[in-house]
């Protein structure tokens, strides 16, 4: 009976653990390159802050972080008016505190302790909105939208993937077996959400599309198939994969919507 008792408190210990390590609260980080990182926030220390995206913990340097959201909403010209530096934490009732996160601690609600120039303050996460560290390379501008980045100079030998369809040719054969080698650059917006970019591994808010050729995937990954009826395979950022067929090499833009998607990515295949 001892023996049941201690095993089930063990078990039960254990179960409030593994609770408590997937307990953090969602944010969105947009970097100072303008990057969006969207997950579990978990903690902050000397690596800088531990973000779980899809089951898997990233580590961000604080001083790459230009904000931190906690609402999902985009920035607007008036949440930028607020930002008097160096840091300002924007609570959900309006106000605003000057001061930066020094410390991340709990579980769900996050403690935040805030470092002021009257000393520390500890607040939950449910209190804050965002927290502005610094203004990110594509930060809105006085029309209180984000512009669209300029398309990318051509590389040579490469070949465009427009994210507005959803098969582009290569113009390659390929044997079945042979090993194909991908270099890809370029970042496409999938809907008219400005802040919804996708590099070659897929969206950057971590989104699926569900009627895509790869429901499994995220929306706006690098995708491929041999032939006009081929099955699609992933690419993302593979330097290679192995061709699963012999015939044509296709890419595409994993979506279920193309008329509102914008950009393109560029492939030099070898």
């Amino acid at each position: 009976m001892l023996k049941r008792t201690v095993l089930s408190a063990i078990c039960a210990t254990a179960m409030l653990v593994t609770g408590v390590a997937y307990a953090q609260d969602s944010a969105t980080l947009t970097l100072r390159s303008g990057e969006k990182v969207s997950g579990q926030l978990v903690d902050l220390g000397g690596v800088g802050y531990t973000v779980r995206v899809n089951g898997a913990e990233r580590q961000i340097p604080q001083n790459d972080v230009a904000v931190i959201d906690f609402t999902g909403a985009a920035m607007t010209d008036a949440d930028w008016a607020k930002f008097t530096g160096p840091s300002v934490v924007v609570l959900r009732n309006g106000q605003t505190v000057n001061g930066s996160l020094y410390d991340i601690g709990g579980t769900s609600p996050l403690k935040l302790t805030l470092r002021t120039s009257d000393g520390d303050r500890e607040i939950s996460s449910t209190e804050v909105a965002r927290i502005i560290v610094a203004k990110p390379d594509n930060a809105v501008g006085t029309s209180g939208t984000t512009p669209v980045a300029a398309a990318p100079a051509p590389v040579p030998g490469a070949i465009n993937v427009p994210a507005n369809q959803q098969w582009t040719s290569t113009g390659i054969q390929v044997r079945k077996g042979q090993t194909i080698t991908f270099t890809t650059t370029g970042e496409i917006q999938l809907s008219d959400d400005t802040a919804d970019i996708a590099n070659a591994d897929g969206s950057k808010k971590a989104r699926y599309a569900v009627n895509s050729p790869m429901r499994t995937v995220l929306a706006g990954a690098l995708i491929g198939r041999i032939g006009a009826r081929g099955e699609a395979f992933a690419i993302g950022n593979m330097p290679t994969i192995v061709a699963p067929a012999a015939g044509l090499l296709m890419l595409g833009v994993n979506d279920d919507s193309y008329a509102d998607n914008r950009g393109s990515f560029q492939v030099v295949v070898r």
